[in-house]
C-alpha cells in the first residue's frame, strides 16, 4: 500500500484531502471484489427465476415461505424480513399485497382450510365422524401461538377481526357439514334442511375450543362423543320441533 506524506498545513485543507484520496485509489484500482472477497454472489439463473416469478406463482412462494416461517419459528418470531428472504423477493413485494402480518399469515391459514373434501360414506353418523377428523388434522396443523397472536393484531381491525373469526370457527369446515346435512336428507336419513347456522358450527366450534382455548387435541373419543352426545342429538332435537 502506498503511503502518502502530507503536511499539517495539508491535512487541515479538506479539498486537498479529496484529491489526494482520489489519486490514490486510482492508482491502485482497487475493485469492490478484492476489498471483500469473501461477499456472497447471486447466482444469475437464481435472479432470473426470481425476477420472472408473478402473479400466482409469486404469490404462492410467498404463501409457502410464511408456512415454514410460521412451522419453524412461530407466529411471535415470524416477520415480514424473514418470509420475504424466504421466498427469494423482498419486503416491498410482500406490502403490496399485504398491509401487515397478520393479513398474510390469514391468507396462509385460508390457503390451508380452503380445501375441505366431504366425506359420502352413505352413512350420516360416519360422514359427521370423518369431517371431523378431516378439521383435527387442519386444526393441528395450526398452533395455539399462531390463533392467539393474530387474535391479539387483529382485535383493532374489523376487517380482519372478521376474517379471522371466519377462520377459526371453520367457515370452510362448517360449509362441508351443511353438504353432508343435505346429502343426508337425499337419502332420506333426517329431514330436509334449513339448519340454523349455529346448530352446523357446533361441532367445529367445540372442536376448536380445545385446540385454541384448552390447548388440547381431542382424542377420537371426543369426536365420538361431539357426534354422538351433541350433534346427532341436536339434529333430532331440531328436526321434532319442526314437527
Amino acid at each position: 500500500m502506498e503511503l502518502v506524506m502530507m503536511s499539517p498545513l495539508e491535512i487541515r485543507n479538506p479539498w486537498f484531502l479529496v484529491q489526494t484520496i482520489s489519486s490514490a485509489t486510482k492508482k491502485r484500482k482497487v475493485s469492490w471484489g478484492a476489498v471483500m472477497p469473501n461477499t456472497p454472489r447471486t447466482d444469475p439463473s437464481a435472479a432470473e427465476t426470481m425476477s420472472r416469478r408473478r402473479g400466482a406463482a409469486l404469490e404462492d412462494a410467498i404463501l409457502d415461505a410464511a408456512r415454514d416461517e410460521l412451522a419453524q419459528l412461530g407466529y411471535a418470531k415470524s416477520t415480514m424480513s424473514g418470509i420475504a428472504n424466504r421466498a427469494g423477493t423482498s419486503k416491498p413485494v410482500l406490502y403490496r399485497r399485504w398491509s401487515s402480518l397478520a393479513e398474510l399469515v390469514l391468507d396462509t391459514l385460508g390457503r390451508r382450510f380452503a380445501d375441505v373434501p366431504v366425506p359420502d360414506t352413505g352413512d350420516l353418523r360416519d360422514d359427521v365422524l370423518a369431517l371431523l377428523r378431516q378439521a383435527r388434522a387442519t386444526l393441528a396443523g395450526t398452533s395455539r401461538d399462531t390463533v392467539t397472536g393474530l387474535i391479539a393484531d387483529t382485535v383493532h381491525d374489523p376487517r380482519l377481526e372478521q376474517r379471522l373469526r371466519d377462520l377459526i370457527a371453520g367457515s370452510a369446515l362448517s360449509d362441508a357439514m351443511s353438504t353432508v346435512l343435505e346429502r343426508a336428507a337425499e337419502r332420506g336419513q333426517i329431514p330436509p334442511g334449513p339448519w340454523p347456522r349455529r346448530v352446523i358450527t357446533l361441532p367445529m366450534s367445540l372442536l376448536r375450543d380445545d385446540f385454541v382455548v384448552f390447548g388440547v387435541r381431542p382424542s377420537d373419543a371426543d369426536l365420538v362423543a361431539v357426534t354422538d352426545q351433541v350433534f346427532l342429538p341436536l339434529l333430532a332435537a331440531h328436526r321434532e320441533r319442526r314437527e
